[in-house]
């Protein structure tokens, strides 16, 4: 289980990464924390539900 927790973070930890570049490449200019929370508020919980999902499979 420990790994799954591990392998989580770090999936999710990619994923707002990945966010926080595009939209500040979007918005011109290092949105930093802002767009982390931007991906938090919409999509943690869809995260979330679909790794969920894959582990169960």
């Amino acid at each position: 289980m420990a790994m799954d927790i591990k392998q989580y973070l770090e999936i999710q930890g990619r994923e707002i990464e990945r966010h926080k570049w595009i939209e500040s490449e979007k918005a011109g200019r290092d949105l930093g924390m802002d767009a982390a929370i931007d991906w938090i508020l919409k999509y943690a919980d869809i995260f979330s539900d679909e790794f969920n999902q894959k582990l169960e499979s």
